[in-house]
């Protein structure tokens, strides 16, 4: 008989879209590989009875309160899983026509609040899984290293505190491997540059959780603030025209293209396209501390019609249904 380990491998992470806000999924609809759990707050919002009672201990009584939880998780970018966690923060999905057996997904931002989550997370040696309900994600990092390793995707959520779980579920995942730091093809105002070095952007979407009278620990809704996309990035010096942009506040096209199919085995016609038409860089200045001179470029998105906000993200994947319903 197998010997329960505790060993940090044998963990893992599901994902399933709620059709109604915090009514919890059975199961996930997918599991995505996680390079490293960042957060996990299991919050039950004790009630601490302090009140006076001729008594010299502090602490008389506690009791159950309102409940809420935050998960946050590093994944390697698989194209056909990791797409999921674009409209979950911008929230509009459009399936456009197929190509080599390939469907376009157009991420833009929607007025509405964008569809909950149920999130699944096994801890070896744990007799259960459990399940953040109506997680709604705040914040999605996006960042890679054009030198080294895979790009990498940091989605963050609020919701209610983690279930008393449910039996272990039997993670199953794709074939299709990540993309590469050295995959993506990278041009400002529609100009291919190959300078980039490094590329770390975060799109930010606040979330308030409500805590109505319904007679339960748990939040009985959510509202989506406004989406707000930052960044910078790294170039090799060989140009100032991001500084020259920066002090003229001169609004430029940021894109990064990353094709995946390289050749490589388990590599498919996938493909993903993040697009900002309207940028502006709030601050650019120079590095001499290495052997050749970089810019450090922050830049910020701005709203335009063509994005329909200050993003649109194109994932061209197997999957034909939206991702957002």
């Amino acid at each position: 008989m197998p010997v329960t380990t505790y060993a940090s491998w044998a963990g893992h992470f599901g994902m399933a879209l709620e059709t109604v806000y915090g009514t919890t999924e059975a199961t996930p609809t997918v599991w995505i590989p996680m390079t490293s759990l960042d957060e996990y707050t299991d919050d039950q919002g004790i009630v601490y009875d302090e009140a006076i009672r001729a008594s010299a201990t502090k602490l008389q009584n506690a009791y159950a309160g309102m409940e809420q939880g935050q998960y946050s998780a590093t994944f390697s970018y698989y194209p056909e899983q990791c797409a999921r966690l674009w409209p979950l923060i911008l929230g509009a999905d459009t399936v456009g026509s197929c190509s080599n057996a390939q469907w376009p997904h157009t991420f833009k931002t929607s007025t509405g609040n964008p569809f909950s989550a149920t999130l699944f997370d096994f801890t070896p040696g744990s007799t259960v899984e459990r399940q953040f309900v109506g997680a709604m994600m705040d914040s999605l990092n996006f960042k890679f290293s054009r030198a080294s390793g895979t790009v990498a995707i940091k989605p963050h959520w609020i919701s209610a505190a983690p279930s008393t779980g449910i039996a272990e579920s039997s993670p199953s995942y794709s074939a299709v491997i990540p993309l590469r730091g050295w995959q993506p093809v990278f041009s400002i105002g529609g100009s291919t540059k190959v300078t980039l070095l490094d590329f770390d952007m975060t799109i930010a979407r606040p979330q308030e959780l409500v805590f109505a009278g319904n007679n339960s620990q748990r939040p009985s809704a959510a509202e989506s603030g406004q989406v707000d996309v930052t960044g910078k990035f790294s170039v090799y010096g060989s140009t100032d025209g991001p500084y020259t942009d920066y002090r003229a506040l001169t609004s430029r096209e940021v894109r990064l293209l990353l094709p995946e199919n390289d050749g490589v085995s388990g590599s498919t016609y996938s493909r993903l396209d993040i697009i900002l038409t309207s940028a502006i860089f709030t601050n650019a200045k120079p590095d001499r501390s290495g052997q050749f001179v970089k810019w450090d470029v922050d830049f910020r998105g701005k709203y335009n019609a063509t994005d329909g906000g200050a993003i649109q993200v194109i994932a061209t994947v197997s999957t034909t249904s939206q991702f957002s319903t």
